[in-house]
């Protein structure tokens, strides 16, 4: 009980001191910012004073001196001078030079005397006066440096002995606080190893028989709480990413066939046509069309063209190769990405091998039907490098292949007729 009252003792003791200090602080402070604020009035009102007859008498130079000498002080940073219609006519700056006015923005003249406090000055206006006609007016900004040079001063002081007799205090103290202190120690130890590791598994050691024991024990309580909170969060976060990336495979993918849909179609084109540019390797892109489908899903039904499109999805996945993506870009439509296929030969032999794979015959509700496809050929950097004349050069071969009687794959080339008039996968 004593030790417990003892260090309330020196807690208010220590609580008392620092109030006196920053009361006097704030005094001081006070007492000379107020004398600062009536210096500054002072020499305002003195050179405004001093000013009347120069400026009725329109004497420039006069007004010059009475300006360079008022302002030969080193906590002087600006003064300026105004006529009766608040136009500026002398400036001083801070290197002891008068410099042109026409940098110094006009003002509205003041009947009174005015003394305003800045972070770094103090302003100090002060009317020129001819009987009680006001005919110009000085304003002088000065440092407030001499008050932040004694706030800083005091601090250091005031700081100095606080801490001297706070220390002295405390290291007296020492041997009597540690047996009352062990347990906030212990507690220090672990919350300092959980907030590193983030293992909210520790625990600190608990001493039923000590006057603080009770406060491990519930610290213990708190972290198993946040332990099982964390265990609830990571299993939350976990299914939450799972979701997120369900949901991205759905906004990247067709529902139907399962490739990539005509958004994530582009992103894919256009990485593959930087890296074929920046690898200078050959990339080739083609356009595949299922001939007539429309009039097929009419025949057999809707559902009958979701098989169509999922079969021949699986029939071109079979022949291109694994680097190679098929995507789905429209109804009947599928576009082949194909990165660094080395030369045109391997292309060739590709779309020929598309064609040849739609060819094969497909048994439909018992009834036997053969398809066909037409597919339009672009490659870079041969034909294109930027992706909008690349699409619009694949789409070009594409109406050419359909026009040479479909079931077949046209290259594109400068010859081909240009029927298409804007590309149909517009970006």
């Amino acid at each position: 009980m004593a030790k417990r009252i003892f260090r309330k003792n020196l807690q208010a003791i220590a609580l008392a001191m620092l109030a006196a200090l920053i009361l006097g602080l704030i005094l001081s402070a006070y007492l000379l910012q107020r004398n600062l604020r009536a210096e500054a009035l002072y020499k305002s009102d003195t050179l405004a004073s001093n000013m009347a007859d120069a400026m009725i008498a329109n004497d420039m130079r006069q007004l010059q001196s009475l300006l360079l000498n008022a302002t030969n002080t080193p906590d002087m940073q600006t003064a300026n001078v105004y006529d009766s219609h608040g136009q500026p006519i002398l400036a001083w700056n801070p290197q002891g030079q008068l410099i042109k006015t026409s940098g110094v923005e006009a003002t509205t003249l003041l009947r009174r005397h005015v003394v305003e406090y800045h972070l770094g000055n103090f302003s100090a206006i002060s009317p020129v006066l001819s009987g009680t006609t006001v005919i110009g007016q000085v304003q002088l900004q000065i440092s407030t440096w001499p008050l932040y040079q004694h706030i800083l001063l005091f601090l250091l002081i005031a700081g100095f002995l606080f801490v001297f007799t706070t220390v002295l205090a405390a290291y007296w103290l020492t041997n009597n606080q540690l047996r009352s202190m062990q347990p906030i120690m212990e507690l220090s130890v672990i919350a300092e190893k959980v907030a590193t590791l983030g293992d909210y598994s520790l625990r600190a050691p608990q001493d039923p028989e000590h006057e603080l024991g009770s406060l491990n024990m519930h610290f213990n309580l708190m972290l198993a709480r946040m332990e099982a909170w964390e265990n609830d969060m990571q299993s939350e976060a976990k299914e939450r990413r799972e979701a997120d990336s369900r949901l991205a495979i759905l906004n990247n993918h067709d529902s139907l066939t399962k490739l990539p849909n005509r958004h994530y179609f582009h992103r894919l084109l256009s990485n593959c046509l930087e890296d074929a540019v920046a690898n200078e390797e050959m990339a080739a892109l083609m356009f595949i069309d299922l001939d007539h489908f429309k009039g097929l899903s009419e025949s057999f039904g809707y559902d009958a063209g979701d098989l169509i499109l999922a079969t021949m999805a699986n029939r071109l996945c079979g022949v291109l190769r694994s680097t190679d993506t098929l995507c789905r870009v429209d109804g009947d439509e599928f576009a082949a990405i194909m990165p660094n296929v080395g030369s045109l030969e391997v292309v060739e032999q590709l779309a020929d091998r598309l064609v040849k794979a739609i060819n094969q015959p497909m048994t439909l509700r018992g009834q036997q039907i053969l398809l066909s496809a037409s597919v339009g050929v672009a490659c870079c950097p041969l034909h294109a490098k930027e992706q909008r004349l690349f699409l619009h050069h694949a789409d070009i071969a594409l109406k050419a292949a359909k026009a040479a009687g479909r079931n077949t794959w046209r290259l594109y080339s400068k010859d081909l007729p240009k029927t298409s008039q804007a590309v149909q996968l517009s970006i």
